[in-house]
Order: structure tokens, then sequence, then C-alpha cells
């Protein structure tokens, strides 16, 4: 008898780069967006990107906010402007905290990303 697995991604892809490819230009597509404008008493994230990133890629984010990790909350992460330093406790915020982003399987993107930024101004994430 043959077994086959199958690994799930968030998104397939016919080269092992293309996902982290398709990554790094939505952030770097966001972190240019200058028209955009920004969220009163944060760092000065570029708003019109983090909302366009989080509605393109929020099937990935819900699972990788589950799971701690993953190159689509990192990308995030950096769009939020969370330093560097704060990366290792955004991803362990968005964990423990997914109850309160997602509160019900039809959660809808804006609604996640107002939580998320509560959670982060609680959490002082917006300052090194």
């Amino acid at each position: 008898m043959i077994t086959a697995f199958f690994l799930w991604g968030c998104t397939p892809t016919s080269a092992p780069t293309e996902s982290v490819t398709n990554t790094a230009d939505n952030v770097l597509n966001g972190l240019l967006d200058v028209s955009s404008s920004t969220t009163p008493g944060n760092a000065g994230y570029n708003s019109t990107g983090v909302d366009a990133f989080t509605r393109s890629n929020y099937a990935c984010l819900k699972i990788e906010m589950a799971q701690g990790d993953g190159e689509h909350i990192r990308a995030l992460a950096t769009l939020l402007a969370v330093p560097l330093e704060k990366h290792d406790l955004f991803f362990s915020l968005v964990q423990e905290n997914f109850s309160s982003l997602y509160p019900t399987p039809q959660t809808p993107p804006g609604i996640m990303l107002t939580r998320l930024y509560q959670t982060m101004d609680s959490a002082d994430l917006f300052y090194p």
C-alpha cells in the first residue's frame, strides 16, 4: 500500500521561493505607499499598506497567528513597524490573544486589525 502525505501551505507555489518573494513584494509595496495615512498614536506605520496586506493574506495570517510564527506574520510585524527586537514578543502576543483577535470564525479583517492595534498598544509594542 502506498501512502501519500500532503503538506498544505497557505498558497501552493510552483517554486519554493515564489511565496517568500511575493510576501517580500507585498511588504515593500506597503512600506513604499507614501500616499497612505498613519494611525494616530502609533509608530507611524502605513495603515493603508497594513490593511491591503491583511486583506490579501488574511487566511494565512489567521493560521500563522494561531501558530505564533510564519512568513506572513513576520511581514505584518514589519509593516506595523514593530521594532525588530520586539518581533518575538509580537508573535507571542498574537498567539496568546488569538481568541480575542478572532472572536468568531467569520471575524472580518478590519475587526481583527482594530483588536490587534488595541492589543499592541496595551503591550507597548510600538516603542523601543
